[in-house]
């Protein structure tokens, strides 16, 4: 009885640690900076990689479709453009840095869990310019002059770049994300 304890625990043991592993490369699998200097990290050069099976699990994982690599790319970013994570306790800017392709959309996610819902967007469609072509976006908890993202209240969120793609497998950094005031 006592070796049979011991084999279910040890199988148990086995099957968890099998789990854990697994979760952690998905959700670490395939992930770059689009460039050094930004805050933006993308998916889109694994997906036609060795990894392309992990980078596919991890959008699944989230409850969303992997985007096609030649059709779309996408950036997420965690933090500002100084390093510091984004909360709903503060107010940011984020302004393009270069020119905007055809289509983009700009997003905002609750959090990182798979059940966070989309909390605002943004698009080429829908976002108004200013003078010398660029997009400059609120984003906080208030309503804002001008474009303006809801973020969530007093938690962390993620913003979600998607563009068309342009015929190379990654995207050029979209928009610097400024800090603003904090409560």
């Amino acid at each position: 009885m006592r070796r049979f304890i011991w084999a279910t625990a040890y199988v148990a043991f086995g099957v968890a640690a099998g789990c854990f592993s697994a979760f952690a490369l998905i959700q670490s699998a395939g992930v770059e900076p689009v460039t050094g200097d930004e805050p933006w990290q993308s998916r889109t050069a694994a997906m036609a990689g060795p990894n392309a099976f992990y980078v596919r699990s991890h959008y699944l994982l989230e409850g969303r479709l992997p985007p096609a690599p030649s059709q779309l790319g996408e950036a997420t970013t965690e933090t500002d453009s100084k390093g510091r994570p984004l909360t709903g306790g503060c107010s940011y800017l984020i302004t393009s840095t270069g020119p905007l392709p055809r289509w983009w959309s700009l997003g905002i996610v609750g959090s990182g869990s798979a059940g966070a819902p989309l909390q605002t967007t943004a698009d080429s469609d829908t976002a108004v310019r200013e003078a010398d072509g660029s997009v400059r976006i609120s984003a906080a908890r208030d309503p804002q002059p001008g474009n303006w993202l809801k973020s969530p209240d007093r938690r962390s969120f993620t913003l979600i770049y998607s563009a068309l793609a342009t015929g190379t497998r990654t995207i050029d950094p979209p928009f610097a994300i400024t800090r603003g005031i904090c409560s």
